[in-house]
Parts: C-alpha cells; sequence; structure tokens
C-alpha cells in the first residue's frame, strides 16, 4: 500500500515539522512569523527576522515597519489562529489574532491572513499587505489621528481655576548646522537654554527635523521675537500648556510641564505619547493621568493612489480629563509670593489654615524656583522650637511662670552655649520671658529635668517625626533621641539633630492655636487629614497662646505689633555653608486662624531677616 508524506500528521525525526506535510510545515512558519513580528514591532525591533520568512524578504521588512511606523505601535502580540487551510500541497493559509497597543491611543485588534507558500524545499509566508491588515493591498495604507482632550484644571479651595490652558510657544532650531554661534548664544541669554547642549543636539538630529528648546508663554515670545525670530536657524511652534496665571505663582506646588523625557512618560501613563506636554513637577506631575484625561483616536485604511479614505478600521473616544481641589487660597498665594519678592536672600513662607491643616499658601523666592523649599527644605528650626521645648517642660510641673536664669553662657560637659549676639544676660527670669527674649541658656540650664526622649516626645506632639503623606513631597521634621546631654541641650534650642521644613513649623504655630496638631493638607479628599497627635494639655496650650502673643507685644517679634492679634516666636538657626558658619532667620506663628512660617537662608535674625517679610504679608490681608 502506498502512504504518500502529505497525508500523515506524523512528525519528522527529531520532532521538527515534516516539510512533505504542508499542514505541519505551514503552521510552523506562521508560528515563527508570529514571533518575528512580535520581535519586530518592539520597541527598537527590526523586521529582519520576519522578513527573511517572506518570499520576498528585501521588500516585505520595509512594509511591515512602516506599518509599525504609521500606526506607532508600542507593542504587538501575534496569534495564529485554528488549523492551516491547505488548498493544496503548496499553499495554505492560517488566520492571525494580532493585538497592538497603540502608543498614545490605547490597543487596536484585528484578523489578517498568512499565506504560506511552498518554495523548492522551503515554506515561507507570502509577502502581502493583507498578512499585515487586511486590504492593504500593495500600496493602501494605515494613517493614524490621535485627539487630546483639553487638560484639566487645578482649582483653589473654593473650586476656581489656577490652571487654564494657555497659548505657548515651543522655540527651536532646525537641525543640521543653520544655526550660527549668534543664534545659540542668544537661546543661552534671553532663555537660559544651554547653547552649547542645544548646538549638539542640532548637528545630531536627522536633516529635516526641528529640535526643540523650550516652551513659554505666547506673550513672553512676543517680547523676544524682534531680535531672536530673525537669527539664522530658530524655528518656532504654537500650542496650549496647562499654566497659572504668572510664571511665578504657586511654581513650586503647581508645577511644570515640558514636552515628556522617558521619567516623565513612564509616570503619565500607556496613553501618553513622547511629542506630548506632560507634567514634570509638583502637582502637574503627581496628578498627571487625571488632569490629562484619555485621548481618543482613529486609524483609517487610505488608497494608496487617491490619498482618500476607504474606510475606518479603529476608533476610540477620548475622554476629558478630572480636575484636582486644591486647598490653596490664591489671595493668601500672591500675598506670600509679594512678600518674598521684597527679600534679596532665598526664603520660603507657608500659611496654613490652624483649625484643618489646609495650606493655603506656600511660596518660595525671591525668584521662582521648581525646587518646593517650604515643603522639602529640611533646615535647623533654631529658636522657634522654643515652643516644643517649653512644652516638654512643662509635661515636667514647670509653668509659664517657672523661674528660668538668663546667664551670657552655660557650659554642658564641656560645651558651651551662648546666646544671639543681640541679647544680654538678664539674670532671674520666667520661662515666658525667656520665650519674649529667645534666651538660649535658660531653656538650656533645665536640661537635667527632662528625660533622655523628653524632647522627642514632646515634639511628636507638634506632628514631627511622621512621614507627611502630601500629594507631593514633603518633609515633617525629626528629632531625634539625643545621644547625650549635650546633644539634648543642642536639640533644645533647635540646633544639632533637630530637622524641620516651614511646612512643618507652621504646623507647630497651627497646633498652638488648635490645640491639637493635624496633618498638613494640599488636596483635601487626597491627603490624609485629621489629628497628627493627642491634643495637647489644656494648661500647655494656654500658657503658650499667652507667651507668643507676650513675644509681640514685647519681644523678639515686636516688628509684627501692630498687626492684629499676631502670636509669633523668632529664631536664628546656625548652619555651616560652604565650610563657613551663618544663620537662617526665622519666624513662626498664627493670627486667628492662619498660622505660618518663614524662613531666610543667611538672614542674620528672625526678626531682622524673617520679620519684614511676614509684616508685609500680614499687612494683605485681614
Amino acid at each position: 500500500m502506498l502512504v504518500t508524506a502529505g497525508c500523515t500528521d506524523s512528525k519528522s525525526e527529531g520532532g521538527k515539522p515534516d516539510p512533505n506535510n504542508e499542514k505541519q510545515a505551514s503552521a510552523e512558519v506562521v508560528k515563527n512569523f508570529a514571533a518575528a513580528w512580535v520581535k519586530a514591532w518592539a520597541p527598537d525591533g527590526k523586521p529582519d527576522e520576519a522578513a527573511a520568512l517572506s518570499d520576498t524578504p528585501a521588500t516585505f521588512g520595509k512594509r511591515l515597519d512602516e506599518v509599525d511606523t504609521a500606526l506607532v505601535a508600542q507593542s504587538v502580540t501575534v496569534t495564529p489562529k485554528d488549523e492551516p487551510n491547505c488548498s493544496d500541497d503548496n499553499t495554505c493559509t492560517q488566520d492571525l489574532d494580532v493585538e497592538a497597543v497603540l502608543r498614545g491611543i490605547g490597543t487596536m485588534k484585528w484578523t489578517s491572513t498568512a499565506t504560506a507558500v511552498k518554495t523548492g524545499d522551503a515554506w515561507k509566508i507570502k509577502a502581502s499587505g493583507d498578512t499585515i491588515y487586511p486590504g492593504l493591498g500593495e500600496a493602501n495604507y494605515l494613517k493614524r489621528v490621535r485627539a487630546l482632550p483639553a487638560r484639566a484644571s487645578i482649582l483653589d479651595r473654593n473650586g476656581k481655576a489656577l490652571t487654564a490652558n494657555r497659548p505657548v510657544v515651543i522655540v527651536g532650531v532646525a537641525a543640521g548646522t543653520k544655526a550660527t554661534a549668534a543664534t545659540y548664544a542668544a537661546f543661552t541669554k534671553n532663555l537660559q537654554v544651554d547653547g552649547a547642549k542645544l548646538k549638539a543636539r542640532a548637528v545630531a538630529a536627522p536633516a529635516g527635523q526641528f529640535v526643540d528648546a523650550i516652551t513659554i508663554r505666547a506673550e513672553e515670545w512676543e517680547t523676544l521675537r524682534p531680535t531672536m525670530g530673525k537669527l539664522p536657524g530658530v524655528l518656532t511652534m504654537g500650542g496650549t500648556q496647562s499654566l497659572a496665571e504668572s510664571p511665578t505663582f504657586a511654581r513650586s506646588v503647581i508645577g511644570t510641564m515640558k514636552t515628556a523625557t522617558a521619567e516623565t512618560l513612564k509616570n503619565a501613563g500607556p496613553t501618553a505619547s513622547a511629542a506630548d506636554q506632560v507634567g514634570t513637577t509638583g502637582l502637574q506631575y503627581a496628578f498627571q493621568q487625571q488632569l490629562a484625561g484619555t485621548p481618543g483616536g482613529t486609524v483609517t485604511l487610505r488608497d494608496g493612489k487617491t490619498k482618500l479614505s476607504i474606510k475606518t478600521v479603529f476608533s476610540q473616544q477620548g475622554k476629558a480629563g478630572a480636575p484636582v481641589k486644591t486647598s490653596l487660597d490664591p489671595a493668601l498665594q500672591r500675598a506670600a509670593e509679594a512678600a518674598l519678592a521684597t527679600s534679596k536672600l532665598n526664603a520660603s513662607l507657608v500659611a496654613v489654615q490652624a483649625s484643618t491643616g489646609q495650606v493655603l499658601a506656600a511660596a518660595n523666592g525671591p525668584t521662582p524656583t521648581n525646587y518646593n523649599r517650604a515643603f522639602q527644605g529640611r533646615y535647623a528650626p533654631g529658636s522657634t522650637f522654643k515652643i516644643v521645648t517649653s512644652a516638654a517642660l512643662m509635661g515636667t510641673g514647670q509653668n509659664k511662670s517657672t523661674p528660668l536664669p538668663c546667664t551670657n553662657t552655660i557650659n554642658v560637659l564641656g560645651k558651651t552655649f551662648k546666646n544671639y549676639d543681640g541679647l544680654a544676660a538678664y539674670g532671674n527670669g520666667t520661662m515666658e520671658q525667656a520665650l519674649n527674649q529667645s534666651c538660649n541658656t535658660a531653656f538650656i540650664s533645665q536640661h537635667g529635668r527632662l528625660p533622655k526622649d523628653g524632647m522627642t516626645k514632646a515634639a511628636a506632639l507638634f506632628g514631627f517625626g511622621q512621614d507627611v503623606k502630601l500629594a507631593i513631597p514633603a518633609y515633617g521634621g525629626e528629632v531625634p533621641a539625643p545621644k547625650d546631654d549635650v546633644a539634648e541641650a543642642a536639640s533644645m534650642i533647635g540646633q544639632g539633630t533637630v530637622t524641620a521644613s516651614p511646612l512643618q513649623m507652621a504646623m507647630v504655630a497651627g497646633a498652638v492655636q488648635h490645640g491639637t496638631a493635624l496633618k498638613p493638607v494640599l488636596v483635601p479628599g487626597k491627603d490624609p487629614a485629621g489629628a497628627a497627635a493627642s491634643p495637647l494639655p489644656a494648661a500647655t496650650t494656654a500658657a503658650l497662646r499667652t507667651m507668643m502673643r507676650t513675644t509681640v507685644t514685647g519681644g523678639t517679634a515686636k516688628v509684627l505689633a501692630g498687626n492684629g492679634a499676631v502670636a509669633a516666636k523668632t529664631g536664628t538657626a546656625e548652619v555651616v555653608s560652604n565650610g563657613k558658619v551663618i544663620t537662617n532667620g526665622w519666624m513662626v506663628g498664627y493670627r486667628g486662624d492662619v498660622a505660618f512660617a518663614v524662613i531666610v537662608e543667611g538672614g542674620a535674625s528672625g526678626a531682622k531677616a524673617a520679620g519684614p517679610i511676614l509684616k508685609n504679608f500680614l499687612s494683605k490681608f485681614s
């Protein structure tokens, strides 16, 4: 009996498909082609392997790559479906289920048909556009269009928009050598763009490409256009971007947007594109996906000759982004920024609602910065920390009338502590007077009355030592248990290992006003709210309120007198910067339900450096 090889399903020796069994052989080449297609459309993938499995590799690889480029496919899965259908010993067809993730849109699904043909002793995939997508044939092509929804706004505490989609201009240069030395010098001078790096990018870019350098507001470009617009190689593109009312307004909180980088693209999620403007810092970064929404898109099959659409083969409806409501008060934010603009030194101001912990304003000045020192700065709080020290001593049975001696110096285990230069020793006095005059030696004289963890426990009552879980990065401060008496003495005056952010010190002032330390909140409903610690003892709260008020009426914070019923505490903290000891000036306090903190880096003292800024701030609201 004669049995032909083509009529059996048996495998050839070694388990390999029998090349003379059309179903086995065609199924194998289709399976291999599907795997090669996946590799070809992977990031940085090449079509060579898939092309080599076709009957015309010289042209099919290019065709497969063109469709990948047209769709902007991020990845693809290709799955052979059912059994091959063989019309004769040399030709079989098999369907392929294809799912392509279109970068910046979504997943497009289709079924195409691969035709396997026997050429000589080998089976190959017949090179055809229909193998990639049905209807492509030899000349037709796919065209994708992506539609971005308008970016949602970041809102203030009353639900009014802090950001809006405003006109911008993307300024760049033409690829190659069209731009001159004068062009790159102008970018450096006028736009703070590194001209040398821009030139390197332009020279390396493919011919005809627009090399973007910076995105600026349209009104800013109008002032630069008469000079920069005429320079060789300068190119611009118009667009819109989600921006605040000015380049400085709440910049380090609201954040910035730029053309996506590898890092920000990953944060933006699978529906973002490398060409998108995405959040890079602040709330714009933290809530990028919520604010951006979901892009829509279509893919049409087009006639290769007429370029007209034959049919829409994929369509996805976009979804508008959702706004993010913050606790910011725009009037107080403007007041904070205006006050910081009067400083010649780096300074930060935070204002919070004492009764809720909600952030009302957070500003850094005098020049705009993306680094939010107000939330993330780690500073020695200096004498503002004596609020906590007073509470710690009251926990041992002392009160605001307890006698505390103020001497010029005090020695602790060989370490000499002194007062700030402007304070003369006044001898016997009370705890209230020590706080009013900010006498270091008076507080340090009581270090023996505290247990080793006394300052750490007292600080915890003001929210220190917690992981602040705001929507954007923030630091809550630390008061480590002192290793010896010297460290304990230093911590009592806010030095040594004690650190805090301006936000945390504003929360300390808020705890005195409210009676309980609260968790800071920037995005209500998102950030954890409520108490950060047990309530302060009622007697301690009452005493601290009185002591901080008399610090304004007759102490080191008298610069704020005449600005309503303000309670405050000054601070001067010694820090080492570039090998030199400098001082930072602090002032914290509250008026009504608004608690605040100001730090001035390199400020001579809290009263001289931070005081005028706070006086300016308080004068702008009642």
